[in-house]
């Protein structure tokens, strides 16, 4: 998220939040900025006095009826049916108001946002606390204000930038993909780590025909998990569409479990780029562990064998100890 510094910083500004040249059923305008500038710009637009807190329907500028929401003094928002004509229309009465427009790929303000924020920082901290998903990143974030003071005092580390990169997973979950061949226990596994029934899971060969995905907490974080179809020669067409689709979405991820068991050697499949992580993983151990290859950790959803370690080295490959003990400020997103 950026931080632009208003040119004027006693006038509003504005933006399309939803795409601006697209339909859709809703749109969304967001003005921000002074309290008393923002109530200029509702009174000349014919909405009058808007009180914080409220939303509710009212006219926009003789084009619509659509909903408004002021959510603090210094933050509105506008929400009119999406057609194109009546977005634009209605964004050409802000600007004839007096509001700036924000430059594209810039955000208002954070604190415009979240006005009991003492800072940017809080703002920002306040902004991932209601995205993340990982229990490990709570007590982080709240660390964070008193980090960038700290550094901004000249009494701090300064961030590191592959460290932050790291710590971003804590908010955008990571992808993880299990590959492998049919019928090893696949699915069995994603079922065990996501402690529910996510997956089809049946003795017969190609049962996944197309990739399961589901968010899951492996040791405090929060990943986009992906069971993917069986790899095998004999594939029928369907099946090979859907793994075809699923591979795609595999040379994407942040790490692939590599899984045999111990009659089947790890199989992955082809084109997926070096940087991605792997880890070999053994399932079904249960029944004996594996002869002719040696994997970096065996698992049995049926016993409960290795899922625990499963998850802790999972999250230590993603986002490794050294980064959540790192006492340096971490620049969320890449921001400033």
């Amino acid at each position: 998220m950026m931080t632009p510094t208003p040119a004027n910083e006693s006038v509003a500004r504005w933006r399309v939040a939803t795409p601006a040249l697209a339909a859709g059923a809703v749109a969304c305008i967001e003005i921000t900025g002074p309290p008393g500038a923002i109530t200029d710009v509702l009174r000349a637009i014919g909405i009058g006095a808007f009180p914080v807190g409220r939303v509710a329907t009212r006219g926009l500028c003789g084009v619509d009826v659509g909903l408004v929401a002021r959510w603090s003094p210094s933050h509105v928002q506008l929400m009119p049916h999406g057609g194109v004509f009546a977005v634009r229309a209605i964004s050409d009465r802000i600007v004839a108001a007096g509001a700036v427009r924000c430059d594209d790929g810039e955000d208002p303000r954070e604190t415009d946002y979240f006005p009991e924020a003492r800072d940017k920082h809080e703002a920002r901290i306040l902004a991932a606390l209601g995205r993340t998903r990982s229990p490990r990143a709570i007590d982080l974030l709240l660390d964070q204000p008193r980090r960038w003071r700290l550094f901004e005092q000249g009494s701090g580390p300064g961030p590191a930038r592959d460290t932050s990169r790291l710590l971003d997973r804590l908010v955008d979950p990571p992808l993880v993909a299990a590959v492998g061949g049919t019928n090893i226990g696949k699915s069995s596994l994603t079922n065990s780590l996501a402690k529910s029934n996510v997956s089809i899971v049946a003795d017969e060969r190609g049962t996944t025909r197309d990739h399961v995905g589901v968010l899951v907490n492996l040791d405090g974080l929060a990943v986009r998990f992906v069971d993917t179809p069986g790899i095998r020669p004999d594939a029928d067409p369907a099946e090979s569409r859907a793994a075809v689709t699923a591979w795609r979405l595999v040379r994407d991820a942040d790490l692939l479990l590599v899984c045999g068991d111990k009659d089947a050697l790890p199989v992955e499949p082809p084109g997926v780029p070096s940087t991605v992580g792997r880890l070999s993983v053994a399932l079904r151990g249960d029944l004996g562990s594996p002869v002719s290859w040696r994997p970096d950790i065996v698992t049995s959803a049926a016993t409960g064998q290795g899922i625990g370690e499963l998850s802790r080295r999972i999250r230590g490959l993603l986002v490794p100890d050294a980064a959540l003990t790192d006492p340096a400020p971490w620049r969320i997103g890449g921001c400033p």
